[in-house]
């Protein structure tokens, strides 16, 4: 699932090919994608304006409309945005059709969705979202944390906490904190708590500057190696895996 560097890299990419062109018309390819929102709505909000900026919150973008309002973005699982200035990619969901190019939401397992908001800060809001995981303080991080209750790994996984941590980042931040992500959040002190919120800026803004290709992430990372069989990049020995939260959390029972 695209994680907070995933889609920063997405905002970027918007951001660098399909701002203040006009929007000659949208496609809806299936209604899957725009579930919750009327067709005839998002087509009288985008047809005919422009996308002027984009936002990230989380995992979460936000386009502002030239009309008023906001289009809403979210990637699900599967889904990326794709220009295209030629033959339509496979899994094409919906299209903005500029007059020359098109903005595509590819999305083969259609669990991605484009709606309408009035504003991201109300949208965010309407939707409980925590701080997103790149501006909320150290402070503000260990009071989320501090009555956590169940796993660390499944609190932060928590949108409710913070905005933008899933899976696969939890598990480096975890992993460069010597945290094992089955502890219980109250288990954590301060001080760990504090070693989480580095970490997580850290590894998030590394991803980021890698375009969030995890090839390019640095030897020592666990996302470089994250997989069953593999090795663990400090010391060497296995890497275990267990599910928490619902999801398959790697980690190096030896380094912890």
């Amino acid at each position: 699932m695209p994680e907070l560097p995933e889609v920063e890299t997405f905002r970027r990419y918007i951001e660098g090919t399909s701002l203040q062109r006009p929007v000659v018309r949208m496609e809806v390819r299936n209604d899957v994608v725009i579930r919750g929102t009327d067709r005839c709505d998002l087509a009288e909000a985008v047809e005919g304006g422009e996308f002027l900026s984009v936002r990230r919150h989380g995992k979460r973008l936000f386009l502002r409309l030239s009309g008023g309002g906001w289009l809403t973005w979210h990637f699900g699982m599967t889904g990326r945005p794709a220009w295209t200035d030629g033959a339509e990619e496979r899994f094409t969901r919906a299209l903005f059709v500029f007059p020359r190019g098109s903005l595509a939401f590819v999305d083969p397992r259609m669990l991605g969705r484009l709606g309408l908001a009035s504003s991201p800060e109300r949208y965010i809001e309407s939707k409980g979202m925590g701080p997103d995981a790149l501006e909320i303080s150290r402070g503000e991080f260990v009071d989320a944390f501090l009555e956590a209750r169940g796993p660390i790994k499944a609190a932060l996984m928590d949108q409710r906490r913070v905005a933008g941590v899933g899976n696969l980042y939890a598990d480096e931040m975890l992993f460069q904190c010597r945290l094992d992500p089955r502890a219980g959040a109250r288990s954590l002190s301060e001080r760990d708590l504090e070693c989480l919120h580095r970490a997580m800026r850290r590894v998030l803004r590394r991803s980021i500057e890698a375009g969030a290709d995890l090839d390019r992430l640095p030897p020592t990372y666990l996302l470089r190696c994250r997989g069953r069989g593999a090795a663990c990049p400090r010391c060497g020995s296995a890497l275990r895996t267990e599910t928490v939260g619902g999801r398959t959390s790697y980690f190096c029972a030896d380094c912890l």
